[in-house]
């Protein structure tokens, strides 16, 4: 110990030796014993500091128990009382715990860095540089205060610097199994656990290397009542010296090293060089019979960006296509050649200040050259209520950019029909137009009876915030019909006298159907007159609507064929249901189709072939009139569909609305009736990549990894592999998103479940999903493990449910596991966030137990060539763990939300409220603070998403505490993460209330 508690400590004989022995160690005259060794083992998952010694992970730790008196010349012995110490560490702490056998519990020093050596305590000295004179000393005593210091070198001169110098984050806790300072009873001991941050050894580089080795001691006072302290030390120290812990020459050297000990399920260790090749792997194809079509691109000389819709200009050769220079940015629409060569476009109306949705051609468009826009955009601040039904051309510069009110609407242009097909963009005329502020609509088709068929969306950005779903005095939520041949006096079209709410208060005559939140694409069956309609749901569910004269569809009191806001007041006239609907497992942002007729596909004559955006899935349907009578799954593609069409012979035309040149259009071929089928594993057995499902062995190829924010999956504990197959994988790296990988990558991602509750030796493994990209489109499998626990079988693609019976101290409880369907598996893992969750930057940006070796993913990586040109892991952002106190609240917070919730609530992510919950996204971005919840308030008073201040009333709060309609996350999960529920309390507590 320090020169100067010594001074205090001991008899003035010790001092003059203590005085005199200084020199003579310096030139080396006294015999020391030979170093021992040990190891501080990694560790993923950190104790929790709390003096109880019993977290699973220090069973890891090796045991450092050998305390003697090693100053006794010529009697070394050991110490009277026992001591019991281990080390961890991670990428953040230096963690230690020590239980201390002490009959008589002593400790009066309560101020922070006093002369806590006079008390019993527990010392640490940590010295990580051997060829310098600096070193570190850290104590506790038995009621629990703490000392720490640096000391740039030994000696009395440099220790009131010390302890001045620098400032530490040393973290403590002590449990005592006795009395404190109660001499005449007789006690068992005392037990502390701490950590320390790397940051406070930044003087002598802070954290150290994998596999570099320190010097170190770890040290004792045990006092009591009738002798003098006892001091004691698992380090040699000098067998002829008094007692001083400062000799750092006699230390004992320290590895730091990966866990001692290998998992269950843990890869077997980790290569310096490039990884082994992953040749095994049998996870190709699917399991599913395979479906009938495939796609295949058209005009691949066609470089667009973002193209929104495609239409044939009647007569002749000529396309027109609708593009974006970004998503959901003003538009531009292009004319090409219908060719397989084409490569160049002309430009029709460049950007200004619309958004255009569709096109369409007047059925005599060969005697009057009328072509009808739809589209949405902001004008002056001129009308302030709803526009007038006539209405100037609009001649506004491409700059000329309003910030007044935003409308939709139908807009016709004049060109010459006949070649060279002229067209005038200054021959704009309104036709229609309505206040619209998201939910546009704006689809149109002119039927077979003349008239233009027009829908209106709900005119809010979500869950018909307005109530305009319902109400028929608006323009709003609808499919309008008009005559635009027979113009009323003082407008351009006029309302046919065969409408359904012709005559009738409060209700537009524009009206033929009503009660649509997001109509997205409408057409016209050429040789039936059907009239069919893409309607984007909200919460659960996407539509098609076959439309009939004075149908209510429902929104907002019904969701397609479900209840939503029962509250409301349903219209005049009876609820219709869809005629197709399809839940968000395999659909979230359905887009209407058209009704085939080309030659090439006679199979598909009279079907309407319809997609969705964001699953890429297309569809085919039959109507007779009066119901469905055929429904199918065409094929499964990777194209982001914004629309259908056909080209000048009548053949199908699907919009991939992909970015900068890579947008175009894409058709439908039969798949090859003999293409091989690939016999897709039924069990993980034949998978390919393990090489013992007993025990969970995988292949050497299969790379671990861990994430800092783990998806809540009902206290399961979880391990991760990737699989890469190639002579030269490459994972694309990306800084903050999902990383892209490789056709025929696997994830693999298993779940073990405690049998008897907090007993982790009763974990059984309960399932295995596999994510894989085929055919650059991502599937997820799932397997089920059988109760032996030597294999697991496939999953039925619909899923299946379970129920295991868990031991309680209080006799048992029943949990109910998902496996999910294979949709399913698509709904969290969505194109909009780029399918892989865990696999992202500020995941992966942590250290992994690689089987006895930790070290950061990030780095790892790199090094065996998986990573190129990326920074050291300090350049780039880093999630929280939303369960270790120690982080900042509002980090583990926002990790929380951004691991289980921003999966959907993100950019076209199909969470349909307007909060953003992406760890990257700006506080003041998140539209999450002080916010009216657009869904349901739960009769919490005075509702908020969340309420500053007021976790009672805040809503995003209750439904994560909650478990049935309602709950948060909807899907993976039965049971209340009541952590996350009591940090998410604390977290809103202490924001200030507005």
């Amino acid at each position: 110990m320090r020169l100067i508690r010594l001074i205090s400590s001991l008899s003035a004989s010790v001092v003059l030796c203590l005085v005199v022995v200084i020199p003579c160690l310096a030139q080396g005259d006294v015999v020391t014993k030979p170093a021992p060794f040990y190891e501080c083992r990694s560790t993923e998952t950190p104790p929790k500091i709390d003096g109880l010694a019993d977290d699973e992970v220090w069973k890891a730790a090796q045991l450092i128990d050998k305390f003697t008196l090693p100053w006794l010349k010529d009697k070394e012995r050991p110490a009277k009382t026992t001591t019991k110490a281990r080390l961890l560490w991670d990428r953040e702490y230096l963690y230690f715990l020590a239980e201390l056998e002490d009959h008589d519990l002593f400790a009066d020093i309560t101020e922070h860095d006093g002369k806590t050596w006079h008390n019993d305590v527990f010392e640490l000295f940590f010295k990580p540089a051997v060829d310098k004179p600096s070193y570190y000393e850290f104590q506790v005593n038995a009621a629990g205060t703490t000392m720490d210091m640096f000391l740039p070198k030994r000696g009395i001169d440099d220790f009131e610097k010390a302890v001045r110098d620098g400032d530490f984050h040393f973290e403590a806790k002590v449990v005592r199994n006795g009395t404190l300072d109660k001499r005449d009873d007789r006690d068992t001991g005392w037990t502390v656990e701490g950590r320390l941050p790397w940051t406070d050894f930044q003087r002598t580089g802070g954290r150290p290397a994998l596999n570099a080795t320190w010097k170190f001691a770890l040290c004792r006072y045990d006092y009591t009542r009738d002798m003098k302290p006892e001091l004691s030390t698992m380090a040699p120290m000098r067998t002829n010296a008094t007692p001083n812990y400062h000799f750092y020459e006699d230390y004992a050297d320290l590895k730091f090293v990966g866990p001692g000990e290998k998992k269950d399920g843990q890869a077997g260790g980790l290569p310096n060089g490039p990884l082994p090749r992953l040749t095994t792997s049998r996870v190709v194809g699917s399991p599913e019979p395979p479906l009938p079509y495939r796609t295949e691109k058209r005009y691949p000389k066609l470089k667009l960006t973002f193209p929104v819709a495609i239409v044939h200009q009647p007569g002749s050769d000529r396309m027109w296509t609708i593009t974006q220079d970004k998503p959901y940015s003003m538009t531009s629409i292009r004319r090409f050649v219908d060719s397989p060569d084409v490569s160049e476009t002309e430009d029709l109306l460049l950007a200004d200040s619309r958004i255009a949705y569709d096109i369409v051609f007047h059925p005599k468009f060969a005697e009057n050259g009328f072509v009808y826009v739809g589209h949405s955009r902001a004008k002056p601040e001129v009308e302030k209520t709803e526009p007038k039904p006539e209405s100037k051309p609009d001649s506004k510069k491409a700059d000329d950019k309003p910030k007044g009110p935003k409308y939709a609407g139908i807009s016709r242009f004049k060109m010459n029909p006949r070649p060279p097909y002229e067209f005038d963009p200054k021959s704009e005329t309104t036709i229609i137009e309505w206040l619209s502020d998201g939910h546009n609509g704006a689809a149109i088709t002119f039927g077979l009876d003349g008239m233009l068929y027009v829908t209106s969306g709900d005119g809010t950005s979500d869950s018909d915030t307005n109530v305009r779903g319902q109400d028929l005095s608006k323009l709003t939520a609808k499919v309008l019909r008009i005559d635009v041949d027979h113009p009323d006096e003082g407008r351009l079209y006029s309302v046919p006298q065969d409408n359904p709410f012709v005559g009738q208060p409060n209700v537009v005559p524009e009206t033929w159907a009503y009660g649509l939140r997001n109509p997205w694409r409408m057409t016209t069956d050429r040789e039936t007159g059907h009239i069919w309609v893409g309607n984007n749901g909200q919460d659960l569910w996407e539509q098609v609507y076959f439309v009939r004269k004075g149908d209510n569809y429902g929104w907002s009191v019904y969701e397609g064929g479900h209840p939503f806001y029962l509250t409301r007041e349903l219209g005049p006239t009876p609820h219709v249901k869809p005629a197709l609907e399809h839940h968000h497992s395999e659909s979230r942002s359905l887009t209407g189709g058209i009704v085939y007729y080309g030659k090439q596909r006679p199979e598909l004559r009279g079907c309407y072939i319809y997609g969705d955006h964001s699953t890429g899935k297309i569809w085919g349907a039959r109507h007779d009139g009066q119901k469905v009578v055929w429904h199918q799954e065409l094929t499964d593609t990777p194209v982001h569909i914004t629309g259908f069409g056909t080209d000048s012979q009548g053949e199908l035309l699907i919009c991939d609305h992909a970015g900068k040149d890579e947008g175009g259009f894409f058709t439908l071929i039969p798949a090859p009736p003999d293409a091989p089928t690939p016999n897709f594993p039924k069990k993980l057995s034949e998978s390919g990549l393990f090489q013992s499902v007993k025990g969970h062995v995988v292949q050497p190829a299969l790379v671990p990894y861990s994430v800092n924010a783990p998806l809540w999956s009902d206290g399961t504990h979880k391990v991760r592999y990737f699989a890469i197959p190639g002579d030269d994988p490459k994972i694309e790296f990306k800084p903050t998103r999902a990383w892209g990988f490789p056709d025929e990558t696997v994830l693999v991602k298993s779940f073990a479940l405690e049998l008897t509750e907090g007993d982790p030796k009763s974990q059984r493994w309960i399932e295995t999903r596999f994510l894989t990209k085929q055919q650059n489109e991502w599937i997820g499998y799932s397997y089920q493990w059988n109760d032996d626990q030597t294999d697991a079988t496939l999953v039925a693609k619909e899923g299946v449910d379970r129920e295991f019976t868990i031991k309680t101290a209080d006799g048992s409880r029943a949990q109910s596991w998902h496996y999910p369907s294979r949709t399913e598996c698509m709904v969290c893992h969505s194109r909009a966030v780029g399918f892989v969750l865990g696999l992202s930057t500020p995941q992966m940006n942590k250290n992994h137990d690689y089987g006895g070796h930790v070290e950061n993913q990030l780095e790892v990586l790199k090094r065996v060539g998986l990573l190129e040109k990326i920074n050291s892991p300090d350049k780039y952002e880093r999630l929280a763990n939303p369960y270790d106190a120690s982080e900042k609240l509002e980090a583990r917070a926002r990790a929380y939300l951004h691991s289980n919730c921003s999966i959907c609530h993100v950019d076209a992510g199909g969470g349909n409220a307007q909060m953003q919950l992406e760890a990257v996204t700006a506080r003041d971005q998140m539209k999450l603070f002080d916010e009216v919840p657009i869904h349901d308030k739960f009769g919490l008073p005075d509702a908020r998403l969340i309420a500053p201040g007021h976790p009672e009333r805040s809503v995003l709060l209750h439904r994560v505490a909650l478990r049935g309609r309602g709950q948060m996350p909807q899907l993976a999960t039965s049971r209340i993460d009541q952590p996350a529920v009591e940090m998410l309390t604390e977290w809103i507590r202490q924001m200030e209330a507005k």
